[in-house]
């Protein structure tokens, strides 16, 4: 029996794993942001004072895409909250 994975894509956050790191420029992880949002945090704004994700400045250009990760943290609070 084969299992098939999905490819790792940043615009589906379904795709990722909990250690995959969602703010590359204050390194945190989909793991840290899904357990802020079981927490209560149901906002960016949340987030951002519980991980202190999406505070940085050097997404655009640490991370893959070229782009702000506060996209992946809404599409996180949407699917787990």
């Amino acid at each position: 029996m084969q299992f098939f994975t999905k490819p790792k894509r940043y615009d589906d956050v379904t795709t990722l794993e909990d250690n995959d790191l969602i703010c590359y420029c204050i390194e945190v992880s989909k793991g840290e942001i899904v357990n802020a949002i079981k927490q209560g945090a149901t906002t960016l704004k949340e987030i951002k004072t519980l991980t202190k994700a999406c505070t940085g400045s050097e997404c655009k250009e640490k991370k893959n895409n070229k782009r702000c990760c506060s996209k992946e943290i809404n599409a996180l609070i949407k699917l787990y909250s």
